[in-house]
């Protein structure tokens, strides 16, 4: 089978396409065929390097956490999801590798699609969902009629925490960048304060969900009361000396169930997510210039299988 590997850390160039044996699951994982698979920030700074002390890569290293495809075969104690499902799921975030045509998944770890789901919408959800949802629930758990900042909310992981903090009944500033204040107000935003490095002059926060750190961030931030809650799921830190209370990260983990969730509610439009653009599997060095570069306005997804061209066939680019 084909994957995407790199041998050594560096930029997009590092990235080969190429051939592999294919794995067998393990008793309680499935067998995928994966047709689609999202591309994160986070898939970036694993290949340069930056989160080698986090998680430091084997090489050779197949990245990708993020994966929509059709359960090909079980291990030994799965009967549900069965062959022919299709399903989504995210991969252990330090162990990714989901840049290849079949890939193993416990099978507590995958979600049933929506029946007409495209399998690119599926793959653009996983990590992102699964940081906004538990950044909110497993340590903000905000109470109804609580004030929550949200830094960065009309982006991937903000907009499924601003989703998670107003189904809990409590109010929403989204702290976004200049030119996204309607955005933020379309995906349910009580009010917005914009994210240049300006103070909130308004009643005390609850709690702070952080998606963009840095200083700008850390300004709006110091507003959180001395008893509430800051949680922030940024690779720049947060200036931790200006805050009233040190910050909280969350470490995302694979939860099908709550994937479920997610990939519903994105089916169904309550939290729409965008798809910027679709490369082959060959072309995922492409791929990841394109999301390092930034400015995008959604995911970057890879098209897997006969050369990136069976999920383009089965349900269109986006």
């Amino acid at each position: 089978m084909k994957a995407v590997r790199i041998h050594e850390y560096g930029g997009p160039e590092v990235m080969r396409y190429d051939d592999v044996d294919p794995p067998e699951p393990g008793p309680d994982e499935v067998l995928v065929a994966v047709a689609a698979a999202g591309v994160n920030p986070a898939d970036f700074k694993f290949r340069d390097g930056r989160l080698r002390e986090i998680a430091a890569l084997t090489f050779p290293a197949t990245l990708g956490s993020d994966i929509a495809g059709v359960v090909v075969a079980t291990g030994s104690a799965v009967s549900d999801p069965a062959p022919g499902t299709r399903v989504g799921a995210m991969l252990e975030p330090t162990t990714p590798n989901g840049y290849a045509e079949l890939v193993c998944v416990p099978a507590a770890d995958c979600a049933v699609l929506p029946d007409d789901m495209s399998f690119v919408a599926a793959a653009a959800v996983p990590c992102a969902g699964l940081t906004g949802a538990q950044m909110v629930e497993r340590i903000l758990a905000p109470k109804a009629g609580d004030l929550v900042l949200v830094i960065g909310a009309t982006g991937m992981v903000g907009r499924f925490a601003m989703q998670e903090v107003k189904n809990a009944g409590a109010r929403v500033v989204a702290a976004v960048r200049p030119g996204y204040a309607e955005q933020a107000r379309a995906l349910g935003a009580d009010e917005v304060v914009p994210l240049d490095g300006s103070a909130w002059a308004g009643a005390a926060f609850d709690g702070v969900v952080d998606t963009v750190g840095g200083p700008a961030a850390s300004v709006l931030a110091a507003a959180v009361k001395p008893d509430g809650i800051i949680v922030t799921a940024a690779t720049d830190p947060l200036d931790i000396a200006s805050l009233p209370v040190a910050p909280s990260y969350v470490g995302v983990r694979p939860d099908g169930p709550q994937l479920q969730r997610l990939l519903e509610a994105v089916h169904s439009g309550k939290v729409p997510v965008p798809v910027a653009a679709t490369h082959p599997l060959s072309d995922a060095g492409a791929a990841h210039a394109a999301v390092e570069r930034g400015g995008l306005s959604g995911k970057v997804v890879l098209l897997i299988g006969d050369n990136g061209t069976t999920a383009a066939a089965i349900d269109g680019p986006s």
